[in-house]
């Protein structure tokens, strides 16, 4: 969860609905201009089907990375790198239907897990 909603979750209580505008340094960051690159097409999967706008992932040596295209050449593909809400100021409406305890798994693991437990 977002630091921005998660701030305003707290002590509030079941029955309670209010309004939460986040800004970007408490959502998903600033936009970095240095997080867009050209990289090629080989290592898309899917690199012959890509389009502008389309978020795609990019696999290297770090791991896989969500990315969205941002143009697409013969050989090269130009990507954003940033989250596509990176920069952005966020609105949402909320309301609290059920407030409960963490579990002891749910504190060791850093997040909530939904009914049935975990699937990750």
């Amino acid at each position: 969860m977002i630091a921005g909603v998660e701030k305003a979750l707290e002590g509030k209580s079941a029955g309670d609905k209010f309004v939460i505008t986040v800004a970007p340094e408490e959502g998903y960051g600033l936009r970095d201009e240095d997080r867009t690159q050209r990289v090629p097409k080989k290592y898309f999967q899917d690199g012959d089907k890509l389009k502008v706008g389309m978020v795609t992932v990019l696999k290297s040596q770090q791991g896989m990375h969500q990315v969205t295209v941002v143009k697409v050449g013969a050989t090269v593909v130009d990507i954003d790198a940033n989250h596509p809400l990176a920069g952005k100021t966020l609105n949402f409406d909320v309301e609290i239907t059920e407030v409960r305890d963490a579990s002891e798994e749910e504190i060791a693991h850093g997040h909530v897990h939904g009914a049935g437990g975990h699937h990750h």
